[in-house]
C-alpha cells in the first residue's frame, strides 16, 4: 500500500503505528466527557478485547469489547438522532455495539463494562456515536472471566 492509503498515528501505549485510512472511525460528537476526540482506530487486543485508540490524543486509549461477548439479551434501542449520526438509514445490520471496559489496577476490583453508554459503530461508513440508553442498564456491569474465556487484559496505567 502506498503512503496515501496509510496514516501514521502517535500513541502513548503502542508508540507510532500505521493504520489504513479507510479504517478510521469518525465520532462526530466525540465521546461522553471527551467531546474533542473525533477520530479513532481499533487495534486488536487479547481474546475478545480490542483497543480503541484516539488519533486526536495519543494518551486516549480504551479497552472495548463487542456487546455480544457480554450480554445476550441487551436491548439496544438508540435514539433517532443517534441513528442519523451513524447513517444507518434502515440498515440496522451495519451497526455494531462496542462496550468500554474498565480494567482496575492489579488487585483493586473487578473488570466492568458500561452497558448504559455503548459505542454504536456503522461498520460500512466507519461512523460512530456513544449512545445513552435507559438507566436500567448499569454503568459498571461486572465481566465474569468465563464470559471472555479467561483472556488477559492489561490493567489501567
Amino acid at each position: 500500500m502506498n503512503q496515501a492509503e496509510h496514516l501514521t498515528v502517535q500513541t502513548t501505549r503502542f508508540g507510532e503505528i500505521q493504520v489504513e485510512r479507510d479504517t478510521v472511525l469518525a465520532f462526530p460528537l466525540g465521546l461522553l466527557g471527551m467531546e474533542q476526540l473525533h477520530r479513532f482506530v481499533l487495534i486488536e487486543g487479547s481474546g475478545p478485547f480490542q483497543w480503541l485508540q484516539s488519533i486526536d490524543d495519543p494518551d486516549a486509549t480504551f479497552v472495548v469489547i463487542d456487546h455480544e461477548q457480554i450480554v445476550s439479551d441487551y436491548d439496544i434501542t438508540p435514539r433517532e438522532e443517534d441513528l442519523q449520526l451513524v447513517s444507518v438509514d434502515g440498515d440496522i445490520d451495519a451497526l455494531t455495539a462496542l462496550l468500554i471496559v474498565t480494567v482496575p489496577r492489579q488487585g483493586e476490583g473487578e473488570i466492568t463494562t458500561n452497558l448504559q453508554a455503548p459505542l454504536l459503530v456503522n461498520i460500512r461508513t466507519c461512523t460512530g456515536v456513544q449512545a445513552v440508553l435507559p438507566e436500567r442498564y448499569p454503568v459498571r456491569h461486572p465481566i465474569v472471566r468465563s464470559q471472555v474465556q479467561a483472556s488477559t487484559v492489561v490493567p489501567a496505567a
